[in-house]
């Protein structure tokens, strides 16, 4: 199964500004850290960039590069980060002309990068703003900050919350500030690894061998030294898929879709980390963005305005570590979608035969979904890396106004998180009798459908055979007062010789999460 991918699903899929201090900016999508064949993971570079037009408005991709503190593993297992860096070493100058090819300003941003090891130091993406570069691999962090310092790159860090020495950050040698000084403006808050903003946060980091996240390294420790930086979310999927749903992802806050843009927008802090929901935040203090550092100010508004894909728990307001403030928007909410009218409806896929029955396989998916009597404003793929497979590649195309094709496939068989199941949000808007509709060619032949008028109390379940086969959910309808909300917080800086920061984080109901870039406000 080989589709067409299409970009047309991002019709109405990007968030414009509405407070001033975004003015002008649009909020882009995308993934700073992933990983292929080219180095010591799975899938072809071609594919790398064929899944992320589908789906993202930019990535760079980071291959395996070096590790030269690494240590020698049982059996000789460290030769496979060994025949990795090989491989990325001999595929650069490639690699330099896919990713230019693959560039297309005001379509789709494609950067150059290579991720650096260290036992000691951390790990760092290196991301350059041109797609011909050296590549540099010292074996100490402060000469390849100096690099990226010149070359004017990120140098972004990675799983920052493992133990020192054990490949987490070394902070000594962070070189991050907000407002775009130096190479590091940014660290990574999520990833496949899990979180690291504080030793207690949802998604602990148990997926590796580095063990779990040590309190000294948190994001929230080094906010309270004093360090100043953004936040981003991104994969480091290994099975060739920029994006991959629930492992990470990131959205800028920028003035147009161009690599100046987007590198403009990180260096200055106008990032949302989200795990994989696209959740779009807007955090201003006294009309300035996200990521910015204003002067000392006794009086503090804070307005943030949300546009969540699912039912939203909570926002809440973090300063100096602490929460301040809380808004649960099922307090305000009518409690089901008004009708006619918008509304967003997850339909998520797969399932399917649980491991114990020895019945794992791969089941390919072709679908159309059909709105009757309204229309579909807004379709988000929800799709996530595995099962992997070079030619299976998901697409979410927007065939009209009111009709979606899915090309997919799911597969409870080395799934990430143990996840068998795929989903597309998509913002709908019709009447009491207007339907959902599945119309499905693989893997079998079926329909099923429902009203919006029983989407406002149940959803509709469906199975695509008999007991162990995959079933598809049309979900709930979730109306506007459930998924969005404007806050405004005042807050009073009692204490005109400490800096304040906040950040804003934001939980749905479902899980998923999103995390705004701190504001500062200096001490006098």
């Amino acid at each position: 199964m080989s589709p067409t991918i299409s970009s047309d699903h991002r019709l109405g899929a990007r968030a414009s500004a509405t407070q001033t201090g975004l003015a002008d900016r649009t909020l882009y999508w995308g993934d700073l850290h992933n990983h292929n064949a080219v180095g010591y993971a799975k899938g072809s570079l071609a594919r790398s960039i064929d899944l992320a037009r589908g789906h993202l408005d930019f990535f760079a991709f980071t291959g395996h590069a070096a590790w030269h503190d690494m240590p020698v593993m049982p059996g000789d297992r460290h030769m496979k980060w060994v025949h990795g860096f090989e491989a990325h070493s001999q595929h650069w100058e490639q690699t330099q002309h896919m990713i230019e090819a693959a560039n297309v300003p005001g379509e789709f941003a494609a950067f150059l990068g290579y991720e650096w090891h260290s036992s000691h130091f951390g790990d760092y993406c290196v991301i350059f703003p041109e797609s011909r570069e050296e590549l540099f691999l010292p074996d100490h962090a402060d000469r390849l900050l100096d690099f990226a310092e010149s070359r004017k790159a990120l140098a972004i860090p990675h799983h920052v919350a493992y133990k020192q020495g054990w490949r987490g950050a070394n902070w000594h040698h962070f070189r991050g500030a907000a407002g775009g000084r130096g190479p590091t403006p940014v660290v990574e808050i999520f990833s496949e690894h899990g979180c690291t903003e504080s030793d207690n946060a949802p998604a602990p980091m148990i997926r590796h061998s580095n063990g779990g996240r040590s309190t000294a390294n948190t994001i929230e420790r080094q906010l309270q030294k004093g360090l100043r930086f953004g936040f981003v979310a991104s994969t480091d999927d290994h099975l060739g898929y920029p994006g991959a749903w629930g492992e990470g992802v990131v959205g800028v806050w920028a003035e147009d879709l161009s690599r100046a843009a987007i590198l403009d927008a990180v260096r200055s802090c106008r990032t949302v980390a989200a795990t994989g929901d696209r959740i779009a935040l807007e955090c201003t203090l006294n009309d300035q963005p996200l990521g910015a550092e204003l002067p000392y100010v006794r009086d503090r508004q804070l307005d943030v305005r949300v546009d969540a894909q699912d039912e939203i728990r909570m926002i809440e307001l973090i300063r100096n570590g602490r929460v301040i403030r809380r808004h649960f928007p099922e307090d305000e909410s009518t409690g089901r979608a008004a009708l006619p009218g918008r509304a967003k409806c997850r339909v998520q896929f797969g399932w399917g035969p649980w491991a114990d029955l020895n019945l794992g396989r791969v089941c390919d998916w072709d679908f159309d979904i059909r709105v009757e009597h309204g229309r579909i404003l807004r379709a988000t793929p929800c799709f996530q890396a595995a099962p992997f497979d070079e030619d299976r590649r998901d697409s979410l195309q927007l065939l009209s106004q009111n009709t979606a094709r899915v090309c997919s496939a799911t597969s409870r068989v080395n799934c990430y998180g143990e996840d068998p199941t795929k989903a597309v949000v998509l913002e709908i808007e019709g009447a009491i009798d207007s339907r959902v509709v599945i119309a499905m060619r693989s893997p079998t032949e079926m329909s099923c459908e429902a009203s919006f008028g029983q989407l406002l109390d149940d959803n509709a379940v469906e199975f695509t055979g008999v007991f162990t086969s995959e079933s598809i959910i049309i979900g709930r309808l979730v109306g506007p007062s459930d998924t969005s909300a404007a806050v405004r917080w005042q807050d009073t800086g009692e204490d005109s010789s400490r800096t304040d920061w906040y950040y804003v984080r934001v939980t749905q109901k479902n899980g998923q999460m999103a995390w705004s870039s701190p504001v500062w406000v200096d001490a006098l």
